[in-house]
């Protein structure tokens, strides 16, 4: 498998592993301090995260929030900056689930992510920064027509 596939493999991986609620094989996938930039979405001051704790989050919030998830790239693609540097832009669609006094909603969320990826000296490809861009949101009660 060359770089771009193994980038490509660890960008779809992530999502997938989200929506599986796989918290403990996300770790593999980051540096140890990404930077996250979530702000278009939460409001949070963009940072450097240690990658224990953003997944502790995502694990809290998703856990807490949602009861199912699912992620869709719809446009996936890599830019070799260097032998060992990538940019990875996505287009995504996040659908979060939400059951709330009895009734169930969707809330759809669309946007960009673009990622930073550096190889390892190990010769594996990590996640090193991660910036989302909303696009729009929606939330409608499930059964509802577009």
């Amino acid at each position: 498998m060359n770089d771009k596939q193994q980038i490509k493999e660890i960008v779809t991986n992530v999502s997938s592993l989200q929506d599986l609620r796989q918290w403990e094989q996300l770790e593999e996938y980051f540096v140890r301090n990404p930077f996250v930039d979530n702000k278009s979405i939460s409001g949070e001051t963009p940072s450097n995260v240690p990658r224990k704790r953003l997944i502790d989050s995502w694990r809290k919030e998703i856990g807490s929030y949602f009861y199912a998830t699912r992620r869709f790239i719809n446009r996936l693609g890599v830019r070799m900056l260097s032998s060992r540097r990538a940019r990875v832009t996505t287009t995504v669609e996040h659908k979060h689930y939400v059951a709330d006094r009895g009734e169930r909603y969707v809330w759809t969320v669309r946007g960009t992510i673009d990622y930073i990826l550096v190889k390892t000296s190990s010769g594996s490809w990590k996640i090193s920064q991660m910036i989302f861009r909303l696009q729009d949101q929606v939330v409608r009660p499930i059964g509802a027509t577009a």
